[in-house]
């Protein structure tokens, strides 16, 4: 799973809305006034190119938001690992544009340390990721589990049960499961058919109205290396990828402040970014696939 992070799981941080309290006498007018962020998107996965950070400006309230307009395409933008500098460049896409490493083969390491230094609009940005060492199943999911039904989501099988290798730094592990494919089914199956995919429920539990209903991938915490394989992390059925996240503490502390995207604001006085707003912050994965086979109707 690429972590457009905020896709995986949490939106731009952009249109992130930092609640002010605004302390007015009944005569007073309304103040207004309007200071012009720097905001960071930046994530360093262990095994996978270093191709996503994202510089965005904020945008006041009383402007129409779109994100190509947020985007800050002239950053200075230096990346180092464990003190070599990685050559950056911007690239132009669909929305707004990214910057990346310039030579695409690059792949983040375990047990490395990345440092960011952003200067943009009059600012200097920094941060500092860790990606933690390289760990392994102890025991693997099932390659295909069958669904039970809504009425049986509650009980749990000694066949869902998951665990890992430790690491040392980690207090608690990002769990994610990512739906590989919304639409189609029945390709994935021994046999292929035709028959399309479908969401398990229509109404999300705790996610009713909310736009992070519609993004294939549920998070969650583990605070110890083994943890049972719940129902209610799938959203759709058919294929899947499980992933088990060893991150910093700036990678975990992000997905508390913004509650896996649920949340439409954060206390930016704990985000990881110096001198600005937003999240660099490391981890290393493990990822296994999953086929979560429909029950009889």
């Amino acid at each position: 799973m690429n972590f457009n992070y905020v896709q995986w799981l949490v939106k731009p941080l952009a249109t992130i809305s930092i609640s002010v309290m605004l302390f007015t006498a009944c005569a007073d007018p309304v103040p207004d006034d309007y200071t012009e962020e720097v905001v960071v998107e930046g994530f360093a996965i262990s095994g996978r190119p270093l191709n996503n950070i994202k510089i965005y400006r904020s945008i006041p309230l009383s402007d129409t938001f779109k994100l190509s307009s947020a985007i800050i395409t002239d950053a200075q933008i230096f990346v180092s690992e464990n003190g070599t500098p990685v050559q950056m460049e911007f690239v132009p896409d669909s929305l707004g544009g990214r910057y990346q490493a310039t030579d695409t083969s690059f792949r983040v390491k375990p047990n490395s340390t990345y440092t960011l230094n952003v200067s943009a609009r009059g600012k200097v940005l920094t941060g500092t990721a860790y990606t933690p060492n390289d760990f392994s199943w102890l025991k693997k999911p099932a390659d295909t589990l069958m669904y039970p039904g809504l009425k049986n989501e509650i009980k749990i099988y000694d066949s869902l049960n998951i665990s890992w290798t430790p690491t040392p730094s980690a207090s608690r592990y990002v769990i994610a499961m990512e739906c590989l494919d919304t639409i189609r089914y029945g390709v994935y199956l021994q046999t292929p058919t035709a028959d399309s995919n479908r969401r398990i429920r229509d109404k999300e539990q705790f996610e009713s109205g909310s736009l992070i209903a519609s993004e294939r991938t549920r998070f969650g915490f583990a605070l110890v290396s083994n943890t049972p394989t719940v129902w209610l992390a799938f959203k759709w059925f058919g294929a899947h990828r499980l992933h088990i996240y060893s991150g910093d503490k700036s990678f975990s502390d992000w997905f508390s402040l913004v509650g896996f995207g649920r949340a439409s604001q954060y206390d930016y006085r704990r985000g990881s970014i110096k001198g600005g707003l937003g999240v660099w912050a490391g981890a290393t994965p493990i990822t296994a696939d999953i086929f979560l086979k429909k029950d009889k109707p």
